[in-house]
């Protein structure tokens, strides 16, 4: 026969154990608190975040890309769905936590503890993996090609030569019964990284392993949020919207491409991208380069001479002008505050690296184009 041991002690009041969730909390918060104190502390010194690029990083994410090559998905979206649920559900829990059980206040401060920490623990992940990037040796250094201003006449005259570029192409491009621009992406994305070989000849530097940008099956949503495309940095991914009109989907994937290149600014891996179009010998390639490098010069002539920029626009042909006015349409139905929102938290988290143009940063690849065409 078993007798239970309390049988023979005796009985006392149950001795308070000390708030073990607080302490976990703490700890959770206080590792990639320190982490991104280091890193606060040390982003100035470039030898260094050159090594942690070359030498840790990188080897690290081309790992990532050839086990995610394998998947016929991209990770990236299953790890931003399971964190989107996960914190619906989390906030669902904690109002339910605050209206139906006791101790409010404690509930409240572990909640938020538990936030803190997990947002904690995901930025430094980013840093660690991407945000180095910005602080490590930049574009100009790496390729000699210094940005520069540039004169209203270049200006024009660049911008002329791009839309003369545009109606030469625009003939060749498949279209639909509207006129507008259409394009097999899953063929386009799969030939994205041959265009990159006439870059790594002009600029080696750059050259690494290229892994095949991948469709996003949230394109939509991510249209709502403002955005072409992604180079997710915990998977090595590079993601695109292919729900974005198709005369700019070659383009983007050639901009997210560039980003597995380590290059962090957002100028340079949209002249890039130009760039390694404008020599791809396809002409899809081609075209959707010739129509970002126009947008991007029309528009800063037109901050800097609107007679200039109407009479280059007056050139363009019907099937230009009727891809442009298709593109502006489409982003034109996602104007909402949730872009407005979006945009404002992107543009401070490149900031929070240094970036101080925030998102203006991606128009600034005119300023490369320039010296590119007028200074070598």
């Amino acid at each position: 026969m078993l007798h239970r041991r309390t049988m023979y002690e005796e009985i006392t009041a149950p001795t308070k154990r000390p708030c073990r969730w607080l302490l976990v909390s703490v700890l959770w918060c206080a590792v990639p608190g320190l982490f991104l104190l280091v890193f606060l502390l040390t982003r100035g010194n470039q030898g260094l975040m050159n090594f942690l690029v070359n030498r840790v990083t990188t080897p690290v994410k081309h790992l990532l890309s050839r086990l995610c090559a394998l998947l016929p998905f991209a990770l990236a979206e299953v790890i931003w769905a399971v964190g989107v649920i996960a914190v619906v559900v989390f906030l669902v829990r904690t109002v339910w936590l605050l209206i139906r059980r006791k101790e409010r206040l404690k509930r409240l401060l572990r909640r938020v503890l538990a936030a803190l920490a997990a947002a904690l623990v995901v930025y430094s992940c980013y840093t660690a993996m991407w945000g180095i990037n910005y602080y490590a040796d930049s574009f100009s250094q790496r390729t000699g090609l210094t940005a520069r201003g540039c004169t209203a006449e270049e200006l024009t005259q660049l911008a002329a030569a791009f839309a003369d570029k545009c109606n030469e192409l625009s003939d060749q491009m498949d279209r639909d019964g509207d006129g507008v621009t259409q394009v097999d992406a899953a063929e386009v994305l799969q030939q994205s990284t041959d265009c990159y070989q006439v870059v790594f000849d002009e600029f080696p530097a750059l050259e690494q392993p290229l892994f095949t940008p991948k469709a996003m099956v949230f394109s939509r949503i991510i249209s709502y949020m403002g955005f072409t495309g992604f180079y997710f940095p915990m998977t090595a991914e590079s993601l695109v919207n292919v729900d974005q009109p198709d005369c700019l989907i070659a383009a983007t994937a050639l901009h997210e491409l560039s980003h597995q290149c380590n290059v962090a600014e957002e100028d340079a891996c949209n002249f890039l991208a130009i760039i390694a179009g404008l020599h791809c010998d396809d002409v899809t390639f081609q075209y959707s380069s010739a129509v970002m490098g126009y947008i991007h010069l029309s528009n800063a002539l037109y901050s800097a001479d609107k007679s200039a920029w109407q009479a280059v626009r007056a050139t363009l042909n019907e099937q230009v002008l009727t891809d442009l006015t298709d593109n502006n349409a489409y982003w034109a139905q996602f104007e909402s505050p949730v872009q407005e929102a979006s945009e404002q938290i992107y543009t401070g988290f490149l900031e929070s690296y240094g970036q101080t143009e925030g998102m203006k940063s991606y128009g600034q690849c005119v300023d490369l184009l320039v010296a590119y065409y007028f200074d070598t």
